[in-house]
């Protein structure tokens, strides 16, 4: 029975404390999904979901899928405070003449959680995780359209407990003339997860609850000045949430390097970033971010390294 008392209390508290550092939204399941998955989209305030080329923002939008130019696989991690947790891997590549795809891995995870009882004593000390596999596909039935959904299998753990869910995403890009784009995106669609709780010593006494992720409505902007300055912006909306601005700024310096600068929600987020070719048909990216705290757990480090691979 104790164990029981202490998974939930566990489960409750992680809700309520969430993974991401906008008190705002952390109260409400799925908020790890909701963070910036790579470090450029991050130090551009999160809003990224109108930008083409980059595989990295398939999770963001998936409508700009089609424009990828090549073959590309990133892997980011993020640095936390407080025993967390956040990374990522995607993999995505056109499909000629008009569409596109990608795979990706979204964790999450809270480590040396101590469980306690009605009494407030020490029981077990336990570990949280998140995890999403997401697969996204694409179409431009237009050149200045394209389409896009993405499927996604949650599951979480803590402990001998588990839960499963599915969650999708639709997405919308117009481009209405060049180096200019419009993204509207639904996220989380009917995406909830499960709980089976249940105790290893207490077999016969198990109870369920579903947590159901906020529907979020999202769109944005990117505009590419003289192929060397992005300018982006995003406005987001939910029931269950406030409502959130995002904006942000590239300047390429040279041919190999980036700065960005951004507004997370009104929180200030800046990075930098290098690429450069690496072998005959193979070149990367490096960025960096770094995030300031805004519900004081601590300034956070996110880098992503992303492989451009040519035919």
């Amino acid at each position: 029975m104790k164990r029981i008392i202490s998974i939930i209390c566990v489960l409750t508290l992680t809700a309520a404390a969430g993974l991401t550092a906008a008190d705002e939204a952390g109260g409400t399941a799925g908020a790890y999904l909701r963070m910036a998955p790579d470090a450029r989209s991050a130090a551009l305030g999160n809003s990224m979901a109108a930008v083409v080329g980059d595989v990295n923002i398939g999770g963001g939008n998936p409508a700009v899928l089609p424009y990828l130019k090549e073959r590309q696989f990133s892997s980011s991690f993020q640095f936390l405070t407080l025993g967390r947790s956040h990374n990522s891997l995607v993999f995505g590549l056109p499909l000629p003449p008009s569409a596109g795809m990608s795979i990706s891995w979204i964790h999450a995870g809270v480590d040396d959680i101590i469980g306690r009882n009605l009494s407030n004593e020490p029981t077990y000390e336990y570990r949280f995780s998140q995890n999403a596999m997401n697969v996204s596909f694409s179409l431009a039935p237009m050149p200045w359209l394209s389409l896009g959904f993405t499927g996604k299998i949650l599951s979480e753990n803590v402990s001998a407990s588990s839960s499963t869910g599915f969650s999708t995403d639709f997405g919308i890009l117009l481009t209405p003339f060049k180096n200019f784009s419009l993204g509207f995106v639904m996220k989380d669609l009917s995406g909830k997860v499960t709980w089976d709780i249940s105790a290893e010593s207490f077999v016969d006494m198990q109870t369920q609850q579903s947590d159901y992720f906020p529907a979020v409505f999202q769109a944005e902007f990117a505009y590419l000045i003289s192929e060397r300055y992005l300018l982006t912006g995003s406005y987001s909306y939910s029931n269950e949430i406030e409502p959130e601005w995002h904006f942000g700024g590239e300047a390429g310096i040279g041919e190999h390097f980036f700065l960005r600068a951004g507004l997370d929600n009104g929180s200030p987020v800046f990075g930098a970033g290098t690429s450069y070719p690496a072998l005959k048909n193979v070149s990367t990216r490096i960025d960096y971010a770094f995030v300031l705290p805004r519900a004081g757990e601590g300034n956070s480090h996110l880098f992503t390294w992303t492989f451009f691979l040519n035919d």
